[in-house]
């Protein structure tokens, strides 16, 4: 079966529910109760490259109250980088009392309740100089929750076409479309931004397998992965290298479940070595493997969690895998500490049923 845990109190009031708190997954044969609750400190998010600059040139033209920088994943939105201007302290100006205002980076925040999703539909920059007036109810209602009337925005790509974040700006009063040309001024920027942004989401994959052998300076000798504190060499090393540039980390455990002799610790191993595919392993317990999916989004954590627990029980091990992301800048021993509860758990409801 399949049991999704929340880690965090799901709020009833749309103005309370823009952030996403992921919930861990734990996939077993029997039920499972709810994971313990764990709480961690914020990790510093770091730099993207050449966003000081463009923030700071965007944000000397006037016009709006903040610019942004935002990384765009299957499920949410997250700005790596949050610039007010000066008009934001202005004697005129209504931001400091919009919710917007008190956004902090770093923080992920639901695709739907993001407006760069709803109005960045293509290619072409997008300047709406008064959200209060959209013919489109929902819109309106999205402004209305973050205080924003006036909104400047365009898309930044990877060189596939895929969408990666956005550039945008964002005021409380309406923006003066005819004060500059906005639609020149964005797409010159984020031609320069959405290629730094490629370039170091794509220079990742060669990092986090050097991050993988170094890891192995510390190993199991049985399994020849990178043992209990190999793993945490990784978590570590990925928080620096994905938080920069916004890249989603998803992370499972798997417990083996009683494993008797050697040759069935390793058969089991490379069943899931098998099913994960371009994931890094680790063992992380007596009967625990880790995966660490670095730059995968929700789906596809899921993905390869269910096909290692489906694997495994296959080849007749009784298993249970927990998966989860990554939240917003919590560290990513927290995450893995939030898995492995909601595993724990789940092993002692199962070894409870089994008592009856």
């Amino acid at each position: 079966m399949v049991r999704q845990v929340q880690s965090s109190p799901v709020a009833p009031d749309w103005d309370d529910d823009m952030s996403v708190a992921p919930a861990v997954q734990v996939l077993d044969t029997r039920s499972a109760g709810p994971a313990l609750p764990v709480s961690g400190s914020v990790w510093s998010r770091g730099a993207l490259p050449g966003a000081d600059a463009a923030l700071a040139l965007l944000g000397s033209l006037g016009g709006v109250d903040a610019w942004t920088i935002c990384r765009i994943t299957e499920d949410t939105w997250t700005g790596l980088a949050v610039q007010p201007t000066a008009q934001a302290t202005g004697p005129r100006s209504a931001w400091s009392g919009t919710r917007a205002a008190s956004y902090q980076a770093g923080t992920p925040v639901a695709r739907d309740r993001s407006l760069c999703h709803h109005l960045l539909s293509g290619p072409q920059p997008v300047v709406v100089p008064d959200l209060g007036r959209s013919q489109h109810a929902d819109l309106r209602r999205l402004a209305d929750g973050w205080g924003l009337n006036g909104y400047l925005g365009i898309a930044l790509r990877a060189p596939d076409g895929r969408q990666l974040g956005s550039l945008a700006g964002f005021s409380a009063s309406p923006v003066d479309p005819g004060q500059r040309d906005w639609p020149e001024l964005l797409a010159v920027q984020a031609a320069a931004l959405q290629a730094s942004l490629s370039a170091d989401i794509a220079a990742l994959d060669d990092a986090r397998e050097d991050a993988f052998e170094r890891s192995l300076d510390s190993h199991d000798d049985v399994t020849r992965l990178p043992n209990r504190r190999g793993w945490a060499m990784l978590l570590a090393t990925e928080e620096q290298l994905s938080t920069p540039v916004g890249d989603p980390v998803g992370l499972a455990l798997v417990d083996l479940g009683v494993i008797r002799t050697v040759r069935s610790l390793r058969r089991a191993v490379s069943v899931v070595r098998e099913a994960a595919g371009d994931v890094r392993l680790a063992r992380v317990g007596p009967r625990q493997i880790g995966i660490l999916a670095g730059g995968y989004q929700t789906s596809q954590v899921a993905r390869v969690a269910n096909l290692v627990q489906a694997r495994l029980e296959g080849a007749g091990f009784r298993t249970a895998t927990a998966h989860t992301m990554r939240a917003g800048l919590e560290p990513l021993a927290t995450t893995w500490v939030r898995a492995e509860n909601a595993l724990v758990t789940a092993r002692r409801a199962q070894a409870g049923s089994r008592s009856r």
